[in-house]
């Protein structure tokens, strides 16, 4: 059937407990295991920018001891080439839910990723911790989308992408 787009394929679904140490190591790996598959040099560097700070965020504010976070990484042909997209699910300590929701709604709602990054800039400056910026960085150096999806008490992450010219790779 024609237009009719392929079911997601799931490249990766790895549960973790949140450490920074381990956050390079993973996306080192997913750099690797992805890399021939996704044919791209370019789509791979976004890629590794998303996951790393997406499970660097993962690891600051989720609760310690509650249930793991999950990595998913998915791949799938749309009209318009492949789509990526990676999730990252945790149980967020309620203290930062707010500032999460905050955070997306800032990132994702200005039209220009690098103003918006540029805002997260300044608005660092001032805060300090939790400035927002790496969810800024993957919307404006990855140039990929942003969600947020609350399943009480999990918050899912996700960052996807558009690339190649739909042909097969």
């Amino acid at each position: 059937m024609p237009n009719k787009p392929e079911p997601r394929s799931t490249l990766l679904d790895l549960s973790f407990t949140p450490s920074l140490e381990q956050v390079s190591t993973v996306r080192r790996f997913l750099e690797e295991f992805c890399q021939p598959v996704l044919n791209d040099p370019d789509m791979v560097c976004r890629m590794a920018i998303a996951t790393h700070e997406l499970l660097e965020n993962a690891s600051k504010y989720s609760v310690e001891g509650a249930a793991p976070s999950r990595l998913q990484v998915s791949i799938h042909r749309n009209g318009h080439g492949k789509e990526l997209s990676i999730r990252v699910s945790n149980v967020p300590a309620p203290e930062h839910v707010g500032d999460l929701k905050a955070t997306v709604a800032g990132v994702t709602e200005p039209e220009d990723a690098a103003q918006a990054y540029q805002l997260h800039m300044v608005a660092a400056a001032i805060r300090g911790e939790g400035s927002g910026l790496g969810l800024a960085r993957i919307r404006a150096e990855a140039e990929m989308s942003l969600a947020l999806t609350m399943n009480e008490p999990y918050a899912c992450v996700e960052a996807v992408a558009t690339f190649g010219d739909g042909g097969e790779s």
